[in-house]
């Protein structure tokens, strides 16, 4: 898929407060990445500062041209990106925000091959985005300045589109998501497993152990933090997943050093059905490790260039 990759290149440091209106009821799953949370804290700033066509890390050929054709600058335009879904395989919608220039995108899009066409009576995109036997086709909207809404199928479509006109909270999803001590979190997510169950009957065994599953994360002070909160479906479940948790923290940090200090921050523990996880490290320790793994990645590309 060509365009998702485009669209959600920075979705790991990045959006906007979070609006439970734009879940519609039949919701399953969301996600949600705050880029303005992230751009307003010092690791995200930090990540932020760091030039986009990274020698170390370069762009992919299409998402270079998408950036430079449109003007799209993610690290200054990205505002938020909200991805929501039933649980069926190959369905979500998505939101993503922004204040870079739409009709620049959209000519994009058409030069891509996109064709005009319309969902529920508004004019959107068409873009097939399913090369080698792959099919696959995207339909784009952008129903208000600065909101391109996508759907993986034309139903998607409308139900982001939907969505945005409401103004009342459907979802109990956003009720899920731990956000404790996180006063302005970077991303939320939460999956009701029960529902993806029900719409798909392939989800494997081992997932439909779990009845509902909610995290927040985000910069508190000098630390990145991660909270989660998860409920299985029989109380056994819970012990047996801290127990498998502490288990291989317990081996990675027997073998590793590095590891077991990044593991220090981590605690999980169970209460009935229930299993909740903290887990804190320094935001410094996280810019230093990436500034690690650039180099570690320019590296391997020498090699790689000089057929090592």
């Amino acid at each position: 898929m060509r365009l998702i990759p485009l669209l959600l290149l920075p979705v790991l440091v990045s959006a906007t407060p979070f609006r439970p209106a734009d879940l519609p009821s039949g919701s399953a799953w969301f996600l949600h990445v705050d880029h303005d949370a992230v751009r307003s804290a010092p690791l995200g700033a930090s990540l932020m500062s760091q030039p986009i066509d990274d020698a170390a890390c370069p762009l992919p050929p299409k998402a270079k041209a998408f950036l430079t054709e449109t003007g799209f600058d993610y690290r200054r335009d990205l505002r938020a990106i909200t991805v929501f879904g039933s649980g069926a395989e190959r369905q979500a919608s998505i939101l993503v925000r922004h204040s870079a220039d739409d009709l620049k995108v959209g000519e994009f899009l058409r030069k891509q091959g996109a064709k005009t066409t319309t969902v529920e009576g508004a004019p959107c995109l068409a873009y097939d985005c399913g090369p080698d036997g792959n099919e696959c086709t995207l339909f784009i909207a952008f129903p208000q300045p600065g909101v391109i809404a996508i759907g993986m199928s034309a139903k998607d479509l409308g139900l982001a589109l939907r969505s945005l006109e409401s103004e009342r909270a459907e979802s109990a999803l956003p009720t899920l998501a731990v956000q404790e001590g996180i006063t302005s979190p970077s991303v939320l997510a939460a999956v009701d497993m029960v529902a993806c169950a029900e719409a798909n009957p392939r989800l494997p065994a081992m997932a439909r152990q779990f009845r509902v599953f909610g995290m927040a994360a985000g910069e508190v002070g000098d630390k990145v933090v991660f909270r989660s909160r998860t409920d299985m479906v029989q109380a056994p479940m819970a012990d047996n997943v801290v127990k498998m948790v502490e288990g291989f923290a317990s081996m990675a940090a027997s073998r590793d050093a590095n590891a077991a200090s990044w593991l220090e921050g981590l605690a999980v523990k169970a209460s009935g059905a229930q299993v909740t996880t903290d887990y804190q490290v320094s935001a410094q320790r996280v810019l230093e490790e990436i500034a690690r793994a650039k180099v570690r990645m320019a590296e391997w590309r020498a090699k790689r260039a000089a057929g090592k």
